[in-house]
């Protein structure tokens, strides 16, 4: 469990929804989402909630299972951020030398052109090599063609150079001891693609009300999981009590509980969520190369259980 004596004049959570407990049934999906420092508020949690009863379908089949306020200097100090994006931070600061052969194929077929690797730039390097600070970085517009996900990794071109995880400087930045973040967990029992009507409805009210720029995702606004893998990851970063770190408490996490009730360990979860590139073994039988989180997005918690037995190693990272 989590405590407070590392720094005693640290902040705790503010707990208004007191966690229930988790649903290791596999019935259901819990959501952990979290609002973006510069939109943490009264206003936007308003909003996510309306859109939530607006359809009497949603309101049945989601039901808030907590809510806190998390203090910026707990969130600070504790090195939340820091955990919870490891590994874009990696490729944040090696770039195009942490490239996969894989990421490097995938590269070259969508900008048609050779692999540089003194061109592909991880964010940090961007910032001092092309002058620019973590607002301009993040805020630069591209064109979809000149952009690129792989395996969880975001880039943009930027003139004849390619930039890794453009966004992370700006969400390191912006997370300091005076910024406060809003965490939800939502226990959800619709299909995937109910859910991602939600969000676009969800979009839209955080619009009307100018909290979203029109041509903005939602992830400016919240963050919310995407994967049965994410929200293990999501509740060990920020749900108050629950710390692997701490001894362990996996069985807290629904989708833990879930695993750990069918015989997985705890060391098999955490392995798979520090080490979440792989190398498995898709229907035809080829290996492929894989971020588990992204792969098992919009997966229930069986599929994204059975994923373990496709995984033939973790992938090794160039450097």
């Amino acid at each position: 469990m989590r405590q407070s004596h590392i720094i005693m004049w640290m902040r705790e959570p503010s707990l208004l929804v007191p966690y229930c407990g988790p649903d290791s049934s596999g019935d259901t999906l819990d959501i952990y989402m979290y609002l973006r420092p510069e939109t943490n508020g009264v206003l936007t949690e308003s909003v996510i909630m309306k859109s939530i009863v607006a359809e009497t379908h949603w309101k049945k089949a989601v039901k808030l299972v907590y809510l806190a306020n998390y203090p910026g200097d707990f969130v600070h100090t504790r090195g939340i951020i820091e955990h919870h994006y490891r590994l874009k931070i990696l490729y944040a600061r090696w770039g195009g030398k942490a490239f996969t052969a894989g990421m490097r194929k995938t590269f070259q077929d969508r900008f048609a052109c050779e692999f540089d690797v003194k061109r592909v730039l991880g964010a940090f390097d961007a910032l001092e090599q092309l002058g620019l600070d973590e607002k301009q970085l993040f805020e630069y517009r591209v064109d979809e063609p000149d952009m690129l996900i792989t395996l969880g990794q975001n880039i943009k071109r930027y003139h004849d150079y390619w930039i890794v995880n453009y966004d992370i400087p700006a969400i390191l930045h912006r997370n300091t001891y005076e910024t406060d973040i809003a965490v939800m967990v939502f226990r959800v029992k619709l299909k995937w693609s109910d859910f991602l009507d939600l969000m676009n409805t969800m979009s839209i009210h955080l619009a009307k009300v100018g909290i979203l720029g029109a041509d903005n995702a939602l992830s400016r606004v919240v963050h919310y999981s995407k994967s049965p893998w994410e929200q293990l990851l999501d509740g060990i970063d920020y749900l108050w009590g629950v710390d692997v770190a701490e001894g362990g408490a996996e069985e807290n996490i629904s989708f833990g509980a879930y695993m750990m009730n069918r015989g997985c360990s705890r060391e098999t979860m955490r392995n798979t969520i520090r080490h979440p590139l792989i190398i498995y073994r898709d229907a035809s039988g080829k290996e492929r190369e894989a971020n588990i989180f992204t792969l098992s997005e919009g997966m229930d918690y069986p599929s994204a259980a059975d994923l373990l037995n496709q995984v033939v190693r973790p992938l090794t990272l160039l450097r």
